[in-house]
């Protein structure tokens, strides 16, 4: 009886000290997520929101049988999961993952007619950001680590407009809302100028979904050690010069030089996928109000 007391104590404080430590780790990564985001909708910061779109994802989808092709939708259901666990280590997307997909991490040779309608803007979308950098109020986002310091200012933020943002910066919105892949009204949506300051580092981490690609235009890119690494390939920016990846795969980045690197980054429709998988997805991701 002694031993049963006994054994039954230490389980209690075995199974208290498990809690303690879990809250813990729990409570911490939250608070330096919020000082990214204070938002609770957050895709990038809040699991919950993965379980808000895949509690009701299989009514949805039932619910397009006879809207869309029959064929397209039961594939569609066949193929999305929101379960990783039977990806590797390299490709975990932290929201949804469409099986039977490209496995092409780099996608830089596609959609040249997107790539090109933002390069041909080069000119106007720097010049809107150099105005942009003088107001230090639209830079709401930012976040730093022991690695560096980087900071956003998002015209669409997980398919939310920000008004502000974009008043600020008219034509590059315009230009951006004029792109037909553009992943508007959707969580996965994003559109932003991204600043890595120098000497520092972004850790590797996954995207939410393989969905989409994401279109980096470089707007100021040093000279010297400064690059993403994707799926084990780095790449250089360039000013004027696009490049594309599919950000499901793990990717990080570096800027180990003296001065900052300056980007914009848009999310777009991953190009495998047809019209109707994008009005489908469009639905089933769409913004909740």
């Amino acid at each position: 009886m002694i031993w049963l007391v006994a054994g039954g104590t230490l389980l209690l404080w075995y199974l208290l000290v498990r809690y303690f430590l879990y809250h813990s780790h729990v409570t911490s990564h939250h608070s330096s997520l919020s000082q990214l985001c204070p938002s609770p909708d957050c895709v990038r910061c809040s699991g919950s929101l993965k379980a808000l779109y895949s509690s009701d994802a299989g009514d949805k989808l039932k619910r397009m049988y006879g809207k869309y092709e029959s064929l397209t939708v039961h594939k569609v259901e066949e193929r999305l999961t929101f379960d990783m666990s039977g990806l590797g280590e390299g490709r975990r997307p932290t929201v949804c993952y469409l099986r039977q997909m490209c496995n092409e991490p780099w996608h830089t040779q596609k959609q040249e007619y997107l790539q090109n309608l933002l390069v041909d803007s080069y000119s106007v979308i720097k010049g809107e950001v150099a105005t942009a950098l003088t107001n230090t109020a639209l830079w709401s986002v930012s976040d730093s680590n022991a690695t560096g310091k980087w900071q956003k200012l998002f015209l669409y933020n997980q398919g939310k407009k920000v008004e502000s943002n974009c008043q600020a910066m008219p034509l590059t919105t315009a230009l951006i809302e004029g792109l037909d892949t553009f992943m508007s009204s959707v969580i996965f949506g994003n559109a932003f100028v991204s600043i890595l300051n120098q000497q520092s580092e972004i850790p590797s981490h996954c995207g939410p979904t393989n969905l989409r690609v994401r279109c980096h235009l470089g707007l100021q890119v040093p000279e010297g050690e400064c690059s993403i690494t994707v799926n084990g390939v780095s790449e250089r920016w360039a000013n004027r010069e696009c490049i594309m990846f599919d950000d499901s795969f793990l990717h990080c980045v570096s800027n180990q030089t003296d001065s900052q690197r300056i980007v914009l980054i848009v999310d777009l429709w991953h190009p495998n996928l047809t019209l109707t998988e994008i009005k489908i997805f469009s639905e089933l991701f769409a913004v909740k109000q």
